[in-house]
């Protein structure tokens, strides 16, 4: 989780064309620690992604590649493909065409077909309508502080929203930092930005994980004209569904970086 004072920053995103009815299949191999329900469940996931990324492509950034190589790397890497693909594409309807379950000795497999209607998503088309985000780093520990540099091609309207998904949706696990209660005008002139303008902005590891280190994001929302979301939403999906509504006014990147304990 990342603790805020007040924040800004930006991110890219698209808008829908022609549809594309597509079958794929994915398996998923664990042990007992995982029930063969959830395996289910991570298998059919990992179908939607081929899925997404077959229509969509998909687009992996060096720090999310130079994370996987790092503790919990590749379950981390996993959950940034998924998460990220849906920011490429759209699966409007979906049938689960099969489900196999099998065990060899202590492994659990569990494969999954399913045929999906898949739109890809576009972004503003403008290339003069751009801008890019860095972080002082992408790996963190627990209380660091994460230092933003928002380098912008022209005066644009900003959102900026944080994604925490370990936390409990009851809890909401996308929050609005920018604009809030202190810095109300999301319209940015600057051509540079260095976040946050005051104070600091700590990470903090979201509490009841089990696990050794953690991925969440930054999204960052830019503009031409001004629009409006709700200073929360319970879950990143939700999020997703609002963009989804006004894409072809807007850009939208998201960023990861990794907490480890």
């Amino acid at each position: 989780m990342l603790r805020i004072l007040f924040f800004i920053i930006i991110i890219f995103f698209s808008y829908p064309s022609l549809a594309e009815i597509v079958t794929v299949e994915s398996t998923y191999e664990h042990t007992e620690e995982l029930s063969p329900k959830d395996g289910c469940k991570m298998a059919k996931q990992r179908a939607e992604l081929k899925a997404r990324e077959k229509v969509g492509g998909k687009t992996i950034s060096l720090e999310e590649l130079e994370m996987c190589s790092e503790i919990d790397g590749q379950s981390n890497c996993e959950r940034n493909r998924i998460f990220f693909s849906q920011f490429n594409a759209e699966i409007t309807n979906l049938d689960v065409l099969e489900t196999k379950k099998s065990i060899d000795g202590n492994i659990y497999i569990c494969n999954v077909k399913i045929k999906a209607n898949v739109t890809p998503l576009y972004q503003i088309t403008d290339p003069k309508f751009n801008f890019n985000v860095n972080f002082n780093n992408y790996t963190f520990k627990s209380g660091e502080e994460i230092k933003i540099e928002i380098l912008l091609s022209k005066p644009m309207y900003l959102n900026i929203f944080q994604v925490l998904p370990y936390r409990d949706p009851k809890n909401y696990q996308a929050i609005k930092l920018f604009p809030n209660e202190i810095e109300k005008n999301s319209y940015i002139k600057a051509s540079t930005i260095n976040l946050p303008r005051n104070g600091k902005y700590e990470i903090y590891f979201p509490e009841k994980v089990n696990k050794q280190s953690v991925d969440e994001y930054l999204v960052f929302v830019a503009s031409k004209e001004k629009l409006n979301f709700l200073d929360k939403y319970t879950t990143k999906e939700d999020l997703k569904n609002a963009y989804i509504k006004s894409l072809n006014k807007m850009k939208v990147k998201s960023k990861p970086y990794r907490i480890i304990k």
